[in-house]
């Protein structure tokens, strides 16, 4: 029986409007999409060429679908079904007649608060012609096919011949094209570089596609991406592929796993292309006539965090000719987008959810994998929304991976003083000296340590070593923001902060990650606190002048007790990997070398942990068994931390020892105390690693 209808206000305006641009969604609207129950009506808003209302049409929906492809020039399509007044039957005189358009949204009611308003999300700015409209004069149903604006220019051909000459910005050129076709409402467009240019004079025929040419525009520089927003304006994006920094916060977190029954996933299923694994790839252009030159530009997956990068499982290339490239630049980047594509097993995601109809193509989302249980970002590829009662939204995504950026010219110097420092100052093979003298331990030499240089941002991490489970080999990579200001000539490495942040014993600090690495192995490193690999690190090479800017206390009492309490905190687990936290390690490992008694206790220490298995468990035990029991060493470390006589050195300013247990207050390994100038004598350096293949990935 068709439901009642009652004509809302002429020319009426919606309220608490979703557009789905926003960056950040409303707590309102995220809450009416999590009720339990949800009362749903969907209203039709024809618009004249102005934007202003011509009429709103408010209804139910007893059937269709809305779909949205990232990938796709129209980006939105679909069919809606709805119960509305027989005015509404198509003729000449209707507001449902060709060359109008509509804005479809789907209210769902606030049941929390009074009035029990609609939040209204815009599902779409949408085009009709005259072919895609049906009215059912007995259930008064119409049927209505939506496309968004694009398909106005499907079919549409050039009037007159295209010249745009070479050197135009992509974005004066792409929107030159649409203004050409009379558009004038536009979204975000981005503004091009000095660098993404027209190659060429590019010149079309009368009759061209003008979707074709807008594609040409588009694919210049593969990494963009263009079409109509929800708000059926035309806009042009860079897509934030390369750095994860870049990527927009995620709009919605999908949770199969959770108990919360405000949960919207329904069902996950998850898809990869094991066969076609590539993690280096080679974009060659198109010879030149006048110059012979051909150009090229090549992109390989170097992040760590990315177990497809090239010291993870070797290189993987893959050579890709594409004759419309005219520069290196563009060689890049399409170089970078199929890495973007095809340097993964091309992880894709379909869950199908409750309908979160503010989701757009292209944005990211959260889901946790049901089986794994560990959380991803995805960026949508497709959304096809029901908009039946109980109608349900389905996703696919693909899984994101980031590539930090390569190194430029204005940073080779810096680059050319730190190979300086490893190959000729022994930046990396005294502290290894360090650690075989003092700890015992040493990589075995079989093994490739690849340097890399990055370039990230100033603070946080300097450098950063990383282990694989698949490979034997180790990354260390130095970011090349925290070392801007390094003296070139300085033979410590000298970066114009804290004597602590010198090169030579920021590398030292992680020389001491990878010879463990080495030794026993990335899995067992894992199972290891962070408190004892960063406390030895840094015990390696001192920690009293990281200790002296730890500031903010009455007194020495009050520092030294609160830095005990954060140690004891991190003896129960925790790390929050703040300079604090740092020097708090480096007492524990003081308070160990104290109680391990000599030399032969703290290499008997660090070769016992080989043997030992799961060390995830009562780990300061094993490592130091001196008490019945496991539960008594704890309390046997916090005893020897308040009575420890390195407290009386590293409050000393007249001492310049560093407090490292190479120097004159522990095992003295030199007969003299270690300044932060000789903490490694680089003048004794002889070969670039003790233990390890040095290979600078360039």
């Amino acid at each position: 029986m068709p439901l009642k209808y009652k004509k809302p206000n002429y020319n009426e305006t919606l309220s608490n409007i979703v557009n789905g641009l926003e960056e950040k969604v409303s707590g309102r609207a995220a809450s009416v999409l999590r009720q339990p129950i949800r009362n749903l009506q969907t209203t039709i808003q024809v618009l004249d060429n102005d934007g202003s209302i011509i009429d709103t049409i408010t209804g139910k929906t007893t059937g269709g679908t809305i779909n949205y492809d990232a990938t796709s020039l129209i980006r939105r399509t679909g069919t809606l079904k709805m119960v509305v007044d027989p005015s509404y039957m198509p003729n000449n005189k209707s507001v449902f007649w060709f060359d109008k358009k509509f804005r479809v949204y789907q209210g769902v009611v606030d049941l929390s608060r009074f009035p029990r308003e609609a939040v209204n999300f815009l599902l779409g700015t949408f085009w009709v012609n005259e072919s895609s409209l049906r009215f059912d004069k007995t259930t008064r149903e119409i049927s209505v096919t939506l496309a968004d604006k694009m398909t106005l220019w499907d079919g549409q051909g050039l009037e007159n011949k295209l010249k745009i000459k070479r050197g135009t910005p992509m974005s004066d050129a792409i929107r030159g094209i649409m203004e050409l076709v009379g558009e004038t409402d536009f979204g975000y467009m981005y503004t091009s570089n000095g660098e993404e240019i027209l190659q060429y004079d590019y010149e079309k025929e009368p009759g061209t596609s003008i979707n074709d040419i807008i594609e040409d525009f588009r694919d210049m520089y593969m990494d963009f991406i263009c079409g109509y927003n929800s708000l059926g304006q035309f806009e042009y994006r860079k897509l934030p592929i390369q750095k994860e920094e870049e990527i927009p916060k995620p709009k919605w977190e999908f949770d199969a796993t959770s108990q919360d029954r405000a949960d919207l996933t329904l069902s996950f299923q998850e898809s990869y292309d094991l066969k076609n694994v590539k993690n280096r790839f080679v974009v060659i252009g198109s010879t030149s006539t006048k110059t012979g030159y051909t150009p090229k530009g090549s992109v390989k997956i170097t992040d760590t965090n990315s177990e497809f990068n090239i010291d993870a499982i070797g290189t993987r290339t893959k050579v890709i000719q594409n004759s419309d490239l005219t520069n290196d630049l563009q060689c890049v980047s399409q170089a970078r987008y199929e890495m973007w594509k095809a340097a993964h097993f091309q992880e894709k995601v379909s869950i199908d959810v409750a309908p979160v109809y503010f989701l757009q193509p292209n944005d990211v989302i959260l889901v946790t994998n049901p089986v794994t249980k560990k959380v991803y970002q995805y960026m949508i590829d497709t959304i096809q929304i029901d908009l039946d009662v109980d109608g349900i939204m389905s996703i696919d995504a693909h899984k994101m991976y980031f590539v930090k950026p390569d190194y430029g010219e204005a940073d080779m110097p810096i680059v050319a003083a730190i190979k300086n420092g490893i190959n000729k100052l022994g930046w990396l093979s005294l502290p290894e000296e360090r650690i075989k003298d003092a700890y015992g331990i040493s990589a075995d030499g079989k093994n490739y340590l690849s340097i890399r240089f990055v370039v990230d941002e100033e603070g946080g991490w300097q450098a950063e070593t990383t282990a694989y489970n698949t490979s034997r080999n180790q990354t260390l990579e130095i970011d090349l923001r925290d070392f801007e200001k390094l003296n070139l000539k300085d033979e410590n490495g000298d970066v114009g902060r804290s004597k602590g942040d010198y090169a030579d014993r920021v590398l030292g600090h992680e020389m001491f990650h990878a010879v463990c690495n080495d030794f026993y192995g990335a899995v067992k490193t894992m199972d290891m606190p962070v408190w004892f690999k960063e406390g030895f690190a840094e015990l390696l090479h001192g920690g009293k002048d990281r200790y002296v800017t730890i500031t903010g206390f009455e007194s020495r009492e009050a520092k030294k007790q609160a830095l005990i309490k954060r140690a004891r905190n991190q003896l129960n687990g925790t790390w929050e990997s703040t300079s604090d936290d740092y020097v708090a390690a480096y007492l524990i490992a003081c308070a160990m070398y104290y109680l391990a008694g000599d030399l032969k206790g703290i290499h008997d220490m660090f070769q016992r942990l080989e043997k030992e298995s799961n060390l995830n468990l009562n780990f300061l035990y094993k490592a130091l068994p001196i008490t019945e029991s496991a539960g008594q060493i704890f309390d046997k470390v916090i005893d020897e931390m308040q009575k420890m006589p390195i407290w009386d050195f590293l409050n000393d300013p007249t001492d310049v020892d560093t407090c490292s247990i190479g120097g004159n207050h522990m095992l003295n390994l030199y007969d003299r105390p270690l300044s932060p100038e000789d903490v490694f004598n680089n003048q004794t350096a002889t070969t670039d690693s003790l233990g390890f293949k040095i290979k600078f990935d360039e």
